[in-house]
């Protein structure tokens, strides 16, 4: 039985027992009611009676001003009837009346009153009783029998009301529980699929426009978007996948370069034990080259995959960025006179920010190293912070070189990148310079661009989160 039948049946059960109460209650209200009313009737007849038969002992004149199915019994003071005007049309022996109910408290009080059966004629009265002052008992009795179909007749416009109510509430149900139990069905069969694992054709799902509607909707919608999410992790997974499987072949490709380079060296060496000093000399000084290289390379895939597997290790202090381009210009600044490389730093002293010294400094060394790789002999190098909000330092770094393809400039910041068109290769590097450039700006919530300048060279713009 579904969640519609079992709601139906469910109310149709608490209305019908609704009437059945009220109408209980009414009937009973109705009972006391007419009781009430047949005993004020009765103790008014009772007193016509009495005075009518203080003055004459004619009954049956007396009956004849009463309704017909008024009934009269004279009994004496020990309890014999003297007169009943219905037992004794029907010639029924009468026995002594003393342990009647209501000559009883009639004998106690003055008056009595009782409904039961009678036991002469086997109807049920309402009997009233009050004693003379001869002390004899005067009773009437009126037939008692208030029954369902009599109260059917006075109170229909109320059974019709409650009648009309239950058929509109269960139409009003009816409706209510068909968009409801839509729903429940609707979900039902959505877990059924889930848990199936069939594909869910969302576009077939549709919720009615209520409450339960619109929260099936919104348990479809966050189901439908942990599901997206959840391919958009497995797609992110398998193109880290890709990346690293692509940066391992990289990895091994750039060290087989320096090693077996080292290796011809050292065989060289070892074979030929009478080699002019000289030649000795040069072939020791290019070994040595490429063991700067190789770990050169080692120190850059290790930064990389620190930044990107545990950025929390990098600590971060106050610092001043031109003391940190400055330690960088040093550092390289034999290279720098070699190719008559100028660097003009016009960041200020009271530029400060937040950040990881060390980080900061692979910025600026990388792309410095850059210019001096790939731009030529004879450039110039600028360095400056253009801009600033509450939030961020906009920084402007360029050379004059020969610059890059445009088609090129989107590849530069990638892994082993590099561009020996129209950029002269002078000494060769690792290949993860720009790209650790971009992780560090990364890591300070900042962002990068590589921009051909109309003047001639190429243009960096980043941002560094104050």
């Amino acid at each position: 039985m579904n969640y519609q039948k079992k709601f139906f049946l469910y109310f149709t059960f608490v209305f019908l027992a609704f009437i059945a109460i009220t109408i209980s209650i009414q009937l009973d209200r109705e009972k006391r009611f007419k009781t009430e009313e047949l005993r004020s009737n009765l103790s008014l007849y009772a007193d016509i009676v009495s005075d009518f038969l203080m003055q004459k002992e004619d009954t049956a004149l007396v009956l004849s001003l009463l309704p017909e199915d008024l009934r009269l019994t004279l009994i004496t003071s020990n309890g014999e009837v003297l007169y009943d005007n219905v037992v004794q049309k029907n010639n029924h022996p009468l026995e002594n009346h003393l342990d009647r109910p209501e000559i009883i408290q009639a004998q106690q009080n003055g008056i009595g009153t009782s409904i039961r059966r009678s036991e002469s004629n086997s109807s049920e009265y309402l009997y009233y009783v009050i004693k003379s002052s001869t002390g004899d008992y005067i009773r009437l009795a009126l037939p008692y029998h208030i029954t369902f179909a009599d109260f059917l007749q006075r109170e229909n416009v109320l059974i019709y009301l409650l009648i009309f109510f239950l058929i509109a509430t269960l139409i009003g149900m009816l409706f209510l529980t068909d968009k409801y139990g839509k729903v429940m069905t609707t979900l039902k069969r959505f877990v059924s699929e889930v848990e199936d694992g069939q594909v869910i054709d969302y576009q077939k799902i549709n919720f009615p426009d209520t409450d339960s509607g619109i929260i099936g909707s919104k348990v479809i919608s966050i189901y439908k978007q942990l599901e997206e999410s959840k391919q958009q992790v497995n797609l992110a997974e398998e193109r880290n996948r890709q990346l690293k499987q692509e940066m391992t072949n990289n990895i091994a490709h750039e060290l087989k370069t320096p090693v077996s380079s080292i290796r011809g060296y050292l065989e060289i060496l070892s074979q030929e034990r009478n080699m002019d000093p000289e030649k000795k000399k040069y072939f020791i000084e290019r070994a040595y080259a490429q063991t700067i290289r190789l770990s050169d390379l080692i120190n850059d895939i290790a930064l990389i995959t620190k930044l990107e597997e545990a950025g929390n290790l990098f600590v971060k202090e106050n610092i001043r960025i031109r003391k940190i381009a400055e330690e960088a210009v040093l550092e390289l600044n034999a290279h720098l006179d070699s190719a008559e490389i100028k660097v003009d730093n016009q960041l200020r002293d009271n530029i400060m920010m937040f950040g990881n010294h060390n980080l900061i400094y692979s910025i600026f060394r990388n792309l410095i190293e850059n210019s001096i790789h790939y731009a030529g002999e004879k450039v110039k190098i600028s360095i400056a912070c253009v801009k600033e909000d509450h939030d961020y330092y906009y920084f402007q770094y360029y050379d004059t070189g020969c610059g890059v393809k445009e088609e090129y400039l989107e590849k530069i910041f990638n892994r082993f990148v590099r561009i020996d068109e129209g950029r002269n290769r002078k000494t060769g590097g690792t290949g993860l310079g720009l790209s650790i450039v971009k992780h560090a700006v990364l890591f300070h919530q900042g962002n990068i661009v590589a921009k051909n300048r109309p003047e001639g060279g190429l243009l960096f713009l980043f941002t560094l989160k104050k």
